[in-house]
């Protein structure tokens, strides 16, 4: 075993047996950690993406009495098979995903032994997918896309404390204030096309179990954003318009943090 694997597990083993306290209030300061996900992107009845992606989650939280203010940023990448009824079948898509969130909130106590959090925000999610010069089974020719989220989270945390444990499940909300398709059609002799779209919702929940400084547990985020609004955009001196479609993701993993 190389030396960067045994600090890892040193690590791991000193952070599992800190003796960190217990508590059902939202904990002050840094969370580090990696997830991996299963991703399936789809347009019904279209298009589909599906493939695995893996990363980091980290965030800060600072607090003033039973008040917090959390920072959080993700970020992974992902290699995905896209199959098309319309355009035939790629495999191998490199996609990068970037979440940055500011979250506000307060921790309304029940007892020691159990705690509600609810909290609000402001949220960025951006989607970078390259397939710029790569040719499909039917012989399509690929191009770089960025997608762009603005929206709002709003949700429910809670915490339950089980002797040395506390279980952390949370819900989420997110409206889509704002989306944002860019289509990079210069790749393939058209002109680039940008989409807005106004209607959409995610939705998040979370399951964490720690101990001390270590938390573990499953995931998932779902997106479901409405058809576009049109765009147009030209090919060979033509003029066209372009949507994008209704579409759903779905990201299912799960996640180890550590806290400091």
């Amino acid at each position: 075993m190389g030396r960067i694997s045994k600090a890892w597990l040193a690590a791991l083993g000193l952070a599992w047996l800190a003796p960190g306290v217990a508590t059902a209030q939202t904990r002050e300061g840094w969370e580090l950690g990696p997830e991996g996900y299963y991703y399936a992107y789809r347009e019904p009845n279209f298009i589909h993406q599906i493939g695995g992606f893996a990363g980091v989650n980290t965030s800060y939280t600072y607090k003033v009495g039973q008040a917090f203010l959390t920072g959080n940023g993700i970020f992974d990448l992902g290699y995905l098979d896209y199959k098309s009824n319309g355009t035939g079948n790629l495999n191998g898509k490199v996609n990068a995903v970037g979440d940055f969130r500011i979250l506000a909130g307060v921790d309304l106590m029940q007892n020691e032994w159990v705690g509600i959090s609810p909290f609000v925000g402001l949220g960025y999610r951006l989607l970078y997918e390259w397939g710029g010069g790569r040719t499909s089974t039917t012989g399509a020719v690929g191009y770089d896309r960025f997608s762009q989220y603005f929206y709002i989270p709003a949700g429910l945390g809670f915490s339950f404390v089980t002797g040395s444990w506390v279980i952390r499940p949370s819900a989420e909300y997110d409206f889509l204030v704002r989306g944002e398709q860019t289509s990079y059609l210069s790749q393939v002799g058209a002109s680039d096309i940008r989409n807005q779209q106004n209607h959409g919702y995610g939705l998040r929940a979370t399951l964490l179990f720690e101990h001390g400084a270590v938390a573990f547990g499953p995931f998932v985020r779902y997106w479901d954003i409405g058809e576009s609004k049109p765009a147009f955009f030209s090919a060979g001196g033509v003029e066209f318009i372009g949507i994008e479609p209704h579409n759903k993701t779905l990201e299912a993993g799960a996640t180890l943090r550590f806290r400091f």
